[in-house]
C-alpha cells in the first residue's frame, strides 16, 4: 500500500511529455496534487485542463537563472511539497553543450533549490531525480550523456550524505530506468533491452513512494548493471555494447 493521503502534493519537473506527463497523471489519480512544469505551456495548459482542482502548472526553464525563483512561487501556490520528482534531461550527443546545461548545470541548479526548501521546512519529504543506467559506466556513442548522467548519480549521493549530515528527514532517491520508449529516443532505431513507457512509469510511480536510495527500473537492466561493476577498466574499454541498432522492426 502506498503512503499517498489525500492532499499530498508533489511538484515534477518535466510534466510536458514521456515519463514526467504520464506520471503527473498517475499522481493526479491516486489523489495527489500535482505542481507540473516545464519549458512547453501549451502542454502544461492541455495538462490542467484534465484536472484543473489538483494541477497548478508554471513555466520553468531549468536551464535559466530563475529557475528556483519560479519553482518558489509555484510551491507557494501549490500550497507547500512533500515530493520534489526531476525528470528534465536531454539525450542530444551532437550538442554536448546543451546536454550539459541542462543535465548538469539545470540539474543542479534545480535538486539544490528544492533541498533548501525542505532543508527549511524540516518536514519528512523526498527529492526525486532520473539519473539514468547510461551513468554507470562511460559509453562510446553517448560519451556526454552517460558522463552527465554520472554526475547526477554522484550528485544525488553527495546531498543524500548532506541530508544525514544535517539531520534532516529527506530522503533522496535516483532512479535509473533502462531504455524507454518514449521522446527522448531517436524514433528510428531500436535500442537495447527497450522498454515500453508505460511500464517503466509504473515502476518509477512505485519506486518514488518506496525507494530508499536507488532504484534500477527493469528487471535485466539491475542485472546488467551489477555486472557492469565487475569489470576492469582495461577490459571495459575493449567493450563495445550494441547499445541500438537502426530501423523498427
Amino acid at each position: 500500500m502506498y503512503f499517498c493521503i489525500m492532499e499530498k502534493k508533489i511538484v515534477i519537473m518535466g510534466a510536458t511529455s514521456g515519463l514526467g506527463l504520464n506520471l503527473a497523471k498517475m499522481f493526479v489519480a491516486a489523489g495527489w496534487k500535482v505542481g507540473a512544469c516545464g519549458r512547453n505551456e501549451s502542454a502544461l495548459a492541455r495538462l490542467k485542463a484534465q484536472e484543473p482542482s489538483r494541477i497548478v502548472t508554471a513555466a520553468i526553464d531549468i536551464t535559466a537563472g530563475d529557475a528556483p525563483e519560479r519553482l518558489e512561487r509555484l510551491i507557494a501556490e501549490l500550497g507547500g511539497m512533500d515530493i520534489y520528482f526531476h525528470g528534465s534531461g536531454i539525450l542530444r550527443e551532437s550538442d554536448f553543450e546543451a546536454t550539459i546545461a541542462t543535465n548538469v548545470g539545470g540539474f543542479t541548479r534545480m535538486i539544490n533549490a528544492a533541498y533548501d526548501y525542505f532543508s527549511l521546512s524540516r518536514q519528512p519529504a523526498r527529492i526525486v531525480a532520473i539519473s539514468s543506467i547510461a551513468g554507470t559506466r562511460g559509453l562510446a556513442e553517448l560519451a556526454c550523456y552517460s558522463a552527465t548522467k554520472a554526475y547526477d548519480a554522484t550528485f544525488l549521493e553527495a546531498m543524500r550524505q548532506r541530508a544525514h549530515k544535517e539531520r534532516l528527514p529527506l530522503r533522496i532517491v535516483d532512479i535509473r530506468p533502462g531504455w524507454t520508449r518514449t521522446p527522448l529516443l531517436d524514433g528510428d532505431k531500436h535500442y537495447l533491452f527497450e522498454m515500453d513507457e508505460e511500464t517503466v512509469c509504473c515502476g518509477i510511480f512505485r519506486a518514488t513512494l518506496r525507494s530508499r536510495r536507488v532504484a534500477i527500473i527493469g528487471l535485466r537492466w539491475q542485472l546488467l548493471c551489477a555486472l557492469q561493476h565487475f569489470v576492469p577498466a582495461w577490459l571495459w574499454e575493449r567493450i563495445h555494447l550494441p547499445l541500438w541498432r537502426d530501423g523498427r522492426n
